[in-house]
């Protein structure tokens, strides 16, 4: 019985250590599916949905991740809370940019048009 007590608790603090930041705080982060303009191309025999590539700037100015054109399914990233800019090409190859705030939760879905 003590084994299992033991084993039990060394679980649950591997987990709350591995759900600490390295500076000891929690670390939040939100899923955002980014549906970005798109449009059906025909690849290899069959007609398929290609969005838009697009990147996002934090407050700051700085660049935290981009996606290019992705087929079928629009992309997913992972960002913690905060304000971002998200630039984008619609589909008269204008740059546009929608300003987001990303909120804690679970899961977040973005559309631009």
């Amino acid at each position: 019985m003590q084994k299992f007590i033991f084993v039990i608790s060394s679980i649950v603090t591997l987990f709350q250590f591995n759900s600490l930041a390295s500076d000891g705080e929690k670390n939040f982060f939100t899923v955002v599916e980014v549906v970005t303009p798109s449009k059906e191309v025909y690849d290899d025999g069959i007609y398929r949905t290609m969005f838009s590539s697009f990147y996002v700037v934090d407050e700051a100015g700085n660049k935290i991740i981009s996606s290019g054109e992705v087929f079928d399914y629009a992309a997913k990233i992972k960002l913690s809370e905060g304000k971002y800019k998200i630039f984008f090409r619609n589909l008269n190859d204008q740059l546009v940019q929608k300003v987001i705030i990303v909120e804690r939760g679970n899961y977040l879905r973005i559309k631009l048009d």
